[in-house]
């Protein structure tokens, strides 16, 4: 993915609002894929859930197993502090992304 799942309006910059969806993952103790003709601004609901036949969440990425922990969160808020983000696939970072911006 180019874009964090967490970038909902795909910026490269984790907004206020989109940093406390994820934070609403990682308090509800995980998170599932919406299911139709329920939606959600994101594709996913907050807490436990059945359904996992959408992509995870990027940044569920230290074991992906549909629950946000605290250093997947931290992260978020590592790009959320920089201002912004970029997909760097190749620079070797634990989930695929670099704080600020591209060189």
């Amino acid at each position: 993915r180019e874009f964090h799942s967490a970038d909902i309006n795909q910026n490269n910059r984790i907004a206020l609002a989109e940093l406390l969806r994820v934070i609403q993952f990682y308090n509800s103790g995980g998170y599932h894929c919406v299911v139709p003709p329920a939606t959600s601004e994101d594709g996913y609901v907050a807490g436990p859930g059945e359904d996992k036949d959408c992509c995870p969440h990027t940044s569920d990425y230290n074991t992906q197993n549909w629950l946000i922990n605290l250093s997947e969160l931290l992260r978020l808020v590592q790009f959320y502090n920089a201002g912004g983000y970029y997909h760097c696939p190749l620079d070797g970072t634990e989930d695929g992304y670099c704080a600020g911006e591209p060189a």
